[in-house]
This record gives C-alpha cells, structure tokens and sequence, in this order.
C-alpha cells in the first residue's frame, strides 16, 4: 500500500465521530512519504516528543483564540465556548508515546457551523450569501459570523513552521479544517 492509499484509509475513520460529540474539522500533517518514513522519523523520541509538545502548544494557543473570537463575535453564546474540543490524532487514534501526531482536530457543537455562516431556520446559503427561505422579519436578517477561519488561518503559518522545523518532507493539508471552502 503506498503512502496516498495509507492516507485516505484513515481519512474515513478520522472524520467519524460519536453523536453529541460535536462537529469535527482537521488539519492533517502529511507527507509524500509512507509508513516506513515515519517509523524511521519515530526512532529519534526526542524529537517526536518536542515535535508533538509544540503541536499541542499550537493547538492550545489556536484554542484560546477561537474562544476570544466565539466571546468577541458572538453575543449569545450558550454552548458554544464550552463545546469547543481539540483532539490529536496519530492516523485515527490517540497518539501513543513515540509516535506523532499526524492531525490535529477542533470539535464543537453543530450550531457553530450555523452561526458561522449566517444559516439555520428558514436561512440558507446559496452562492456565498444567506437566503431567506421562509417568511421571516427581513430586518432581523441572519449574518455570517466568521469566528473559525479567520483564527485557524492566521495560526497555520506558525503550524507550517513547526512541521518543516519537524521534517521538511511534510506538509500541512487544509481542506477539512475550513469551514467556507
């Protein structure tokens, strides 16, 4: 099995999760390089462990962050600060000693997706901007609030720094981390 087909068999079981746990978006730490590439990368355990404090410490840093945006931006925040999760995944499961950690997750509750793009009862999103779909009050006109991407793509190029620090042959995958893609 080469490197691309290790990576998409643990995508499915990455991005499954348990009801009532939240809605889970990754950043995945990738490389052109197979399993035999990081089980030599593993051999060194210093610098795995250095590697994944600094990955947690982005991770914690990104936390704090998307929090001040959710009290900032959001003025009825019922569920949503207490929600918000981190989780570090070594190719689906939790990193066991020695080895890396390969994605780096945030979980939150489903309305966090609604208030981020302005959608939910009776409001759509076609084409980039909100429709109304049933007869609501217009002044009272849902808005996108984007208190996630804007926080996760200001983090990522000190994530970038600490992947290539790390190994220059990774990089970082975006594409399930953004909400508006």
């Amino acid at each position: 099995m080469g490197a691309h087909a290790e990576r998409m068999a643990g995508y499915g079981k990455r991005n499954r999760r348990n009801r009532g746990e939240g809605y889970p978006i990754e950043v995945y730490i990738e490389g052109d390089t197979g399993i035999t590439q990081q089980w030599e990368r593993q051999q060194d355990k210093k610098a795995v462990a250095a590697f994944n404090r600094q990955v947690r410490a982005w991770g914690r840093t990104v936390n704090t962050a998307l929090n001040a945006s959710i009290e900032s931006m959001i003025i009825k925040d019922n569920n949503l600060s207490k929600s918000l999760k981190q989780n570090y995944r070594h190719w689906g499961k939790a990193p066991q000693a020695g080895q890396e950690i390969t994605s780096i997750g945030f979980g939150f509750e489903e309305a966090g997706l609604y208030v981020h793009l302005g959608v939910g009862r009776g409001y759509n999103r076609e084409g980039g901007t909100v429709v109304v779909t049933k007869k609501h009050n217009r002044e009272l006109m849902r808005k996108p609030k984007p208190w996630f991407d804007p926080v996760i793509e200001e983090h990522i190029p000190a994530l970038q720094k600490i992947v290539a620090d790390y190994c220059g042959d990774l990089f970082i995958n975006t594409s399930h981390i953004l909400i508006n893609l």
